[in-house]
């Protein structure tokens, strides 16, 4: 996976730390083809939202069931992004949401927008899909978290 997002805040060393002091157990999956993600539960399991475009594929997620985080990216065809883009929330507040415990990532998002991704956010329920992509390229990165008291 090519992502620059960091699904734990903390610097690569302290990553392993963290987790091996928590316990936290991190799964990957891979699907060329979006049949084959659902072939592999992710959507039936709320690790993927069902509205990726149709021409998804190089899916790549890595997740975290015990503390509902997940991150990854995959490719589509440039030619589905509007019907895509239309389903997802405009994210203009990132700077202004982001606390202070979370600088890092923070930082890591600002970089992106720098980059040329443009973000977008999803909700379906408790959960939070969070896009980065740049549809040119026909490529998005994203996050996942769980929050069952937010965004109402």
């Amino acid at each position: 996976m090519h992502s620059r997002l960091n699904l734990f805040p903390f610097p690569a060393g302290l990553n392993k730390l963290f987790r091996r002091a928590v316990n936290i157990q991190i799964e990957a999956s891979r699907a060329l083809t979006l049949p084959e993600a659902h072939e592999l539960h992710l959507f039936d399991q709320g690790w993927l939202p069902n509205i990726l475009p149709p021409s998804t594929h190089h899916l790549h997620l890595v997740k975290s069931p015990k503390i509902n985080f997940a991150q990854g990216e995959f490719f589509f065809s440039h030619d589905d992004w509007q019907a895509f883009s239309a389903r997802l929330e405009p994210e203009k507040a990132i700077e202004k949401t982001m606390e202070e415990s979370i600088v890092s990532w923070a930082k890591s998002l600002r970089k992106m927008q720098g980059d040329g991704h443009t973000l977008w956010h999803y909700r379906a329920d408790y959960r939070h899909w969070m896009f980065f992509c740049k549809e040119d390229e026909g490529h998005c990165e994203f996050v996942m978290w769980v929050c069952r008291d937010a965004g109402k």
